[in-house]
């Protein structure tokens, strides 16, 4: 009898030991800090001690932010699985050079993925706060921001905007939560420009029937004009992305306000000959957007 109640010990100590996940361990804002540095060189590396995960009131005192931290009960840090696997993830505001909204979440096996949401930063305010529709978690999204004002006559004219959205992860990132269509997509194409460093610099198209035309000019691995065949499943996985996102009724160009950075052009190509096209400076029009450019951006590097 004693030899069942230890096997039953061992294979009960085994299994939480393989579905131990750290961030559940973490209790305060010090225990945060290690746990963030330890999992992102870059935070580590910093020799001046900017990067910290300062405490909830230094955040209100600090972010003015239409009073939305006080408004949605945002704290400095909140474990909770956004990403509705069962496994607990971390959601945090970290001060570097400028105040940053950040998730790491669990891939399993104490692997952890960082997502970073501040991007088109304006006094500072996006933040990102964990809620619950129904029985899943989400993402509710705050930016203060500045835009371009493409009706004005004036040239390089911006105006301040207030962006209230809700994020859900899917396709492996955070996006915008939509109703999904279903439109039929022939083939999609994506031309990204050069930047002020190494942006890859590539046109690449892809088809229904799972060929694909890339021309490779600068920062790729193959260099040139070459075609191939895909997976079904690659081009499917972009179908699905692009109709969840609804690009249809998208904004047609989007621009981030600074100099210097990458140009997008995406077309998507729908029976009939019905296609859209977005001109996207900086490609952060949306994160839906931003997910796309990423995956095929992934495509041509390594094609």
């Amino acid at each position: 009898m004693r030899h069942y109640v230890i096997l039953i010990f061992s294979i009960f100590f085994w299994n939480s030991a393989a579905y131990a996940n750290r961030i559940d361990d973490l209790i305060t804002d010090s225990d945060v800090n290690n746990f963030v540095k330890s999992e992102n060189p870059e935070f580590a590396k910093d020799k001046f001690g900017r990067f910290q995960v300062q405490p909830t009131d230094s955040l209100l005192k600090n972010l003015k932010c239409n009073g939305i931290l006080a408004n949605w009960n945002i704290k400095n840090w909140e474990k909770v699985d956004v990403t509705n696997d069962g496994l607990t993830d971390l959601v945090f505001i970290a001060y570097w050079y400028d105040y940053i909204s950040y998730v790491f979440i669990d891939k399993g096996n104490n692997k952890f993925q960082l997502f970073r949401f501040s991007k088109n930063s304006f006094e500072n305010c996006e933040l990102i706060k964990p809620i619950k529709i129904g029985t899943k978690n989400y993402l509710r999204l705050f930016r203060k921001t500045q835009q371009p004002d493409f009706e004005s006559k004036i040239p390089f004219s911006y105006k301040e905007v207030l962006i209230m959205d809700t994020l859900v992860f899917k396709y492996n990132s955070f996006i915008e939560l939509e109703v999904p269509v279903n439109d039929i997509v022939k083939s999609i194409e994506m031309k990204a420009s050069g930047c002020f460093g190494n942006c890859p610099v590539f046109n690449l198209t892809l088809y229904h029937t799972g060929k694909g035309d890339f021309e490779g000019i600068a920062f790729t691995r193959t260099n040139g004009e070459s075609s191939k065949i895909l997976s079904l499943n690659t081009f499917k996985e972009l179908c699905d992305l692009a109709n969840y996102i609804n690009i249809k009724k998208l904004n047609d160009q989007y621009q981030v306000p600074w100099t210097d950075d990458q140009t997008a052009t995406l077309t998507i190509t729908y029976e009939k000959g019905l296609k859209k096209t977005i001109r996207d400076y900086g490609m952060q029009g949306t994160f839906g957007l931003s997910a796309l450019y990423s995956k095929m951006t992934a495509l041509a590097v390594t094609w």
